[in-house]
């Protein structure tokens, strides 16, 4: 019984750091090569209804830019491809989706 409120409260301490830091309420800004990608941790997480651990630490790693990968990467159904394969979500590889994640910046 200890063991299981110990890990309770470790537990919510993880989480309230999330949301109290503020990593859900904010995008994250990749750069790349084609362009800044910007992640939505509130539409993935609050509007999706995809737990933290849905994609932490099993696809991504919790330090921000500490996974280094590229789209052959993501098209070979890693990190973001393990959704966006156009089954679970919309296909990386479609041309068409680019500016989904790649967005143009504004001068």
């Amino acid at each position: 019984m200890k063991k299981v409120v110990v890990s309770a409260s470790l537990l919510g301490l993880v989480l309230f750091g999330c949301f109290k830091g503020g990593v859900l309420n904010r995008d994250l800004v990749f750069k790349t090569k084609n362009g800044p990608v910007v992640f939505s941790h509130v539409y993935h997480v609050k509007v999706k209804k995809q737990h933290c651990f849905y994609c932490h630490p099993k696809i991504f790693k919790k330090k921000f830019g500490a996974d280094k990968f590229t789209m052959k990467d993501i098209w070979e159904g890693k990190y973001c491809g393990v959704c966006h394969n156009g089954v679970k979500a919309f296909d990386a590889k479609n041309p068409k989706n680019c500016s989904r994640c790649h967005k143009q910046e504004r001068r």
